[in-house]
């Protein structure tokens, strides 16, 4: 069950090692329809802590062996970045910034990762190609909303029960049931598991996050920008600029927007992007450069991420024949391939032994 990438990468481990398999897409109507597929896409080989390193390490691995083995430049972005912290205050912008031409001075900046340590994908077109491989291996796709799981005598999984758009009752035979359903993997958990759910409880939304994907005029370069503005209306943000190899320029991180305390929604195609924060962002593009100023808006969004109320992702073994892999916050799409690698160890194996994930057990 899954409306988030870590199920996407559990899927092909596991059809690689020819085990049959099908999954369900809980409460969206289609796949990436969430952070899944409206995330900026940032990914980073060394800036996690603790438990997470020896995931994080892996799974930046297995994104640049996934790219060279399926086209991933090509087909879903995927390029090495130069990572610059830059700071920018109204009145204070006399230094340039090294190698980026398309910033109108800066206050200070200093390069926090390059191209051995940072990269991207787009995340939607990533989990599209992920998905399709998957099917060309037999996997079926269900597009619908879990309301139960059947057990035996023994408390064991044995079918998944969900209902479809068209109110149709599907039932899937199950051995194993794991939980990757993002934001909404707490909420589901409750309902099908009740005082089973355990762990499971402690993944929880984040607040609403909009993004706005701009096409510039003119051509950017490979930099990732995390910023520091203290913009000419008195408001300081740190709003996040993530240029793609398709020529536009993905944007997030209003933190001065009032609604993204909005309220959770049950269904991901509830969740409409900020109005105030589009605008903000809009403004703060063009604070950015003049060279912005005509920048024509693509997409707006807006999605939630799941948190983790350890600050670390939950992956293993619920109870037997339950599983869990969410919590991932910011990294979920940077982590999904290693997420994936080791759970399907888990599942198939016992355990993990492509990463050090003690420290992430539920």
């Amino acid at each position: 069950m899954s409306s988030f990438f870590p199920n996407s990468f559990t899927k092909y481990p596991l059809i690689r090692r020819s085990l049959p398999l099908r999954t369900l897409l809980e409460s969206i109507l289609d796949y990436g329809y969430s952070a899944s597929g409206k995330a900026g896409g940032f990914m980073a080989r060394d800036w996690h802590r603790g438990p997470n390193l020896s995931l994080a390490a892996l799974s930046f691995d297995l994104h640049q062996k996934l790219a060279e083995e399926y086209g991933g430049e090509e087909k879903w972005g995927y390029r090495r970045l130069t990572t610059v912290q830059v700071e920018l205050k109204a009145e204070e912008r006399f230094e340039d910034v090294p190698d980026i031409n398309w910033i109108d001075k800066a206050t200070s900046s200093s390069v926090i990762g390059d191209s051995s340590s940072t990269a991207q994908v787009t995340p939607g077109l990533f989990t599209e190609a992920m998905v399709s491989l998957a099917q060309e291996k037999g996997v079926k796709v269900t597009i619908a909303t879990v309301t139960g799981i059947e057990m035996d005598g023994s408390g064991l999984p044995t079918a998944v029960i969900a209902t479809n758009d068209q109110g149709e009752r599907i039932r899937v035979e199950a051995t194993d049931v794991l939980f990757a359903t993002g934001p909404w993997t707490a909420s589901l958990a409750k309902k099908v598991l009740g005082k089973r759910a355990g762990s499971a409880l402690d993944i929880e939304p984040s607040r609403c996050s909009t993004s706005v994907v701009f096409r510039p005029s003119i051509p950017v370069s490979a930099h990732a920008l995390f910023t520091e503005m203290h913009t000419p209306d008195g408001k300081s943000t740190s709003p996040e600029i993530y240029p793609r190899g398709d020529g536009t320029v993905y944007m997030c991180g209003d933190h001065t927007d009032p609604l993204r305390q909005r309220p959770f929604p049950e269904r991901a195609d509830a969740i409409a992007p900020s109005e105030i924060a589009i605008k903000n962002l809009t403004q703060r593009l063009a604070f950015v450069s003049e060279k912005f100023k005509d920048a024509e808006i693509v997409v707006t969004q807006a999605c939630f991420r799941p948190e983790s109320k350890r600050n670390r992702p939950l992956i293993g073994k619920l109870g037997e024949g339950l599983w869990i892999a969410s919590g991932h916050s910011v990294w979920g799409i940077c982590n999904a391939p290693g997420t994936g690698k080791v759970m399907s160890e888990l599942l198939l194996d016992g355990e993990a032994t492509s990463a050090d994930i003690r420290g992430l057990r539920p």
